[in-house]
């Protein structure tokens, strides 16, 4: 198991459901924020095309759905499964690969966002926390060359229509500037970041 978080506060949202329900409330919260800053783009688009513009507010989702998955089971019996895998991977990719995307773009862009306490700071530190929610994960899941390929679809077809297509989401400055081959780049960077951290170490905590 490869992870940033260390077990001790870890496993207040693993093993304890009071605590993990909190958190699920908290990403609702940020679900229903990042929801609320794409609405001029959703109400643009046609609704199918919605998952490929709330990017940060979708990894939350996946994020919580896998949690959600936690209940009745536990971490220490955690099921490997091809969709339980799959959820897994792409919410802990998603988070890593969204969450450095706000960050690389307030800072590359920082003129347009600082000094602006929400715009800047607020979004920074919320999504540096998505970063580091997504190491929950690597105590309880597995990812597999499914769901790896599952994933790159997706960012695939994500970045396609993000910078083919324009789709990325608003900025506060005309230009895209190196958007269309970072995130790319943050895309390869979150899989094997997939790859190397979620190796199932669910299984070495059974004797914790």
């Amino acid at each position: 198991m490869r992870t940033l978080i260390p077990e001790r506060i870890a496993v207040p949202y693993l093993n304890v459901e009071v605590s993990r329900f909190f958190l699920l409330c908290v990403n609702a919260l940020g679900v229903l924020v990042g929801l609320n800053f794409y609405l001029p783009q959703m109400s643009a688009h046609a609704a199918f095309l919605w998952p490929l513009l709330i990017d940060s507010p979708l990894a939350l989702c996946w994020m919580t759905a896998s949690l959600l998955t936690l209940w009745g089971v536990g971490r220490h019996d955690y099921p490997s499964t091809p969709f339980l895998d799959t959820l897994t991977t792409v919410a802990f990719a998603s988070m890593v690969k969204y969450g450095l995307w706000t960050a690389f773009t307030l800072n590359y862009f920082v003129g347009a966002y600082y000094p602006h306490v929400w715009d800047y700071w607020g979004i920074l530190f919320t999504h540096l926390v998505m970063v580091g929610e997504a190491f929950l994960l690597p105590y309880y899941g597995r990812t597999s060359k499914l769901a790896l390929g599952v994933t790159a679809g997706w960012f695939l077809v994500n970045d396609v229509a993000d910078y083919a297509f324009g789709l990325h989401p608003h900025l506060k400055v005309a230009t895209t500037g190196p958007l269309p081959w970072v995130t790319p780049l943050l895309s390869l960077g979150a899989l094997a970041l997939a790859w190397y951290c979620l190796d199932g170490g669910r299984d070495d905590l059974r004797t914790t």
